[in-house]
């Protein structure tokens, strides 16, 4: 009889084979680890190693081998990329191919790998210590392949919020067309909260518009406008008859009083150099050249009508109060030309004269019309007093990026099922998906198309730690006041120049020291006669006609507010040797190759001949001893001069047109 406490052969058989199969399996294991595709990799940089350091640095640098990887719990995640990237913080392998070659650019020394790692920035499967399944390349199933390098900027926005990101032009360009093109107004967009798209209000549009005009741009605004902001929504027939008659029976302001105006006297020619005068085209274009701040002029005789273009030019604020359109100081006459100049000027041949006015009053029209006007999600960029805005009517963005490419509609398009290609299909024609959109056709070009891609592809939907956010503050609106505030509103002075940062981009200019930079009575007399600086530059400042009181309030205030204590506090007593000197170092400098002396010199810096009368010394010494932090890119050289160099510098530009000539004044 067999004792109970002894196992059954069969199951010494079973443990037997088990043993056999673990030790099968552990060897295979074993064998495919040190033969591992990282393990590889290392033996190849080691070898590398060795023809691109000479023994020192060999006996300096650490050693390699094992496996290598960074913990990053703030991002959620292991990255063992530098277990075969073995050479990506080491200048000496500048040259080595893949995967040792040194990072590109300044990357590491802002984005360290311990506290990023590689994935954030590049996708891509941080776990994984294959080629293939790191996800260099698409792998079926993986939603986040590497990034090309073409589009690696999409993932710098996920840090950086602001429109301006630091070093990714692609992105920063890419966010600019979404605001530019108003984007926001229809959607949500993370990090455009708070910015607005304004089209012109329309309460008063049936008095601006020519009907027949009007028709033909709601079906394509591009036909008349080739860079209208506006999108083209692919009005069906019956929307437009709709909108046409609610637009027109928008009449809640009737143009200025016209009663006197001669029209029969007007002068063209005297209305084309009053329109040169102005300096219209620094913010209009004409033809496709000129300012884009303004809508372009080249066909508006077919768009608008006399007695609306007479009352816009003499009051701009009373119907679009936050046009960045300026009030001229005209009068009736000048208007008067100045209007049947850019109307007979610039229109079409078949423009013909203008209609008399209709009502409108259709009810059932009219209804239709506006039924249209709120589905096609107008209010959103059109302000009308008795439309109000029902919010946004496109979809919300927010993790954009996130959105499973198969749950998406690709139509016939032959493309890779993508988020990416989903988005630029949909940015470049909103329709070419198969399926019926509201969505505008904004005629991007591809390239400008894959910018906004690029952009929106930084929309994802798991945010970051706050410590990795980096935003810069909205800019607070500088709002002006008093006597000051009355003319540099008329004059829309922060159209084109900056206070605080706030305000237009049009002038280089900021005038947050401009009172410590220009001296007051110069700056009266510009202001009353501006020109340019630079005789290489066309003047854009206009002519505003401004009254003399006008002038000095607002050089008072500039004199008296926008200081820089710093460069005020500089000591102007000058020597007559120090301007001697200075006239020494100017030449020695050969500061004649870009600045003009009375009529000598060159043409790329401003005219100094007068800049005696002009400059303050404490901003010409600022200036001299570190141009760059006053404009960053400026091709003025810095030249690193001492501070006795930069004072006798400063004494002799100083002294230039003192004496009302365009040559030094002597010392004072």
């Amino acid at each position: 009889m067999r004792d109970p406490q002894i196992a059954p052969p069969r199951l010494h058989a079973a443990f037997a084979a088990i043993g056999v199969a673990f030790l099968a399996i552990f060897s295979w294991v074993f064998l495919r680890e040190q033969g591992a595709e990282w393990r590889a990799a290392q033996q190849q940089f080691q070898a590398l190693q060795a023809t691109v350091k000479d023994p020192h640095q060999l006996a300096q640098s650490a050693s390699v081998g094992g496996l290598r990887q960074f913990w990053l719990p703030d991002l959620d995640r292991i990255d063992r990329c530098t277990t075969c990237h073995l050479g990506i913080d080491d200048p000496a392998f500048i040259r080595a191919a893949q995967p040792f070659t040194t990072h590109p650019g300044t990357w590491l020394t802002t984005h360290p790998v311990e506290r990023f790692g590689c994935t954030i920035c590049h996708d891509g499967q941080g776990d994984a210590t294959t080629y293939r399944d790191a996800a260099h390349h698409p792998v079926a199933f993986i939603e986040r392949p590497m990034r090309p390098v073409e589009t690696i900027e999409a993932n710098c926005g996920r840090c950086h919020r602001s429109i301006d990101a630091p070093d990714a032009p692609a992105l920063s360009d890419g966010r600019r067309l979404i605001r530019d093109s108003g984007c926001m107004s229809c959607h949500e967009i993370p990090g455009f909260e708070g910015l607005t798209f304004n089209g012109p209000r329309l309460d008063s549009f049936g008095y601006k518009v020519r009907p027949e005009w009007l028709g033909a741009w709601l079906a394509k605004p591009k036909d008349y406008l080739p860079h209208s902001k506006m999108g083209n929504f692919r009005l069906s027939a019956q929307e437009i008859d709709g909108l046409r008659p609610f637009l027109l029976s928008q009449r809640a302001q009737a143009p200025v009083d016209r009663t006197g105006i001669d029209w029969k006297k007007a002068d063209p020619a005297a209305g084309r150099a009053l329109f040169g005068e102005l300096r219209c085209v620094s913010c209009h274009s004409v033809n496709g050249r000129g300012g884009d701040m303004g809508p372009e002029l080249t066909r508006i005789g077919d768009k608008v009508g006399r007695e609306w273009l007479f009352g816009f030019l003499k009051n701009p604020h009373r119907e679009q109060p936050d046009t960045p359109m300026l009030e001229y100081r005209l009068s009736d006459t000048q208007l008067r030309d100045l209007t049947t100049f850019l109307l007979d000027e610039y229109r079409t041949s078949g423009g013909g004269p203008d209609q008399p006015p209709s009502s409108y009053q259709d009810p059932q029209a009219v209804a239709a019309g506006r039924a249209t006007f709120i589905r096609r999600g107008c209010p959103s960029c059109h302000q009308l007093k008795d439309v109000p805005d029902h919010g946004r009517i496109g979809p919300s963005l927010a993790g954009v990026a996130d959105r499973d490419p198969e749950q998406l509609q690709y139509g016939p398009t032959p493309v890779r099922h993508t988020t990416d290609n989903y988005v630029f299909l949909k940015i470049l024609e909103p329709e070419a998906l198969g399926q019926p959109s509201l969505m505008p056709t904004f005629d991007f070009q591809p390239e400008d198309a894959a910018k906004i891609t690029l952009a929106l592809a930084s929309l994802r939907t798991s945010d970051l730690p706050a410590s990795f956010v980096q935003r810069r503050p909205p800019v607070a609106p500088y709002r002006t006041a008093g006597a000051f505030g009355a003319w540099a509103g008329r004059y829309r002075c922060l159209s084109c120049h900056t206070i605080g940062g706030f305000g237009g981009t049009l002038s280089t200019v900021p005038l947050d020291r401009i009172g410590s930079q220009l001296q007051r009575n110069y700056l009266v007399d510009y202001l009353l006669h501006p020109g340019a600086v630079r005789v290489s530059v066309e003047a854009r400042m206009p002519v505003f006609h401004m009254l003399p009181e006008e002038a000095r309030t607002i050089a008072d205030y500039a004199s008296l507010v926008f200081l820089d204590d710093a460069l005020d506090a500089y000591d102007a007593r000058f020597t007559l040797a120090d301007e001697r000197r200075g006239q020494q170092l100017y030449a020695q400098l050969g500061c004649v190759g870009c600045h003009q002396i009375d009529t000598h010199g060159g043409y790329v810096g401003p005219d100094l001949s007068n800049s005696g009368t002009r400059l303050k010394p404490g901003w010409v010494a600022a200036w001299l001893k570190s141009p760059a932090r006053y404009k960053p890119g400026t091709l003025q050289p810095d030249y690193g001069l001492s501070d006795a160099d930069v004072r006798a510098l400063t004494a002799y530009i100083s002294s230039l047109g003192a004496d009302g000539t365009g040559r030094p004044g002597g010392a004072r």
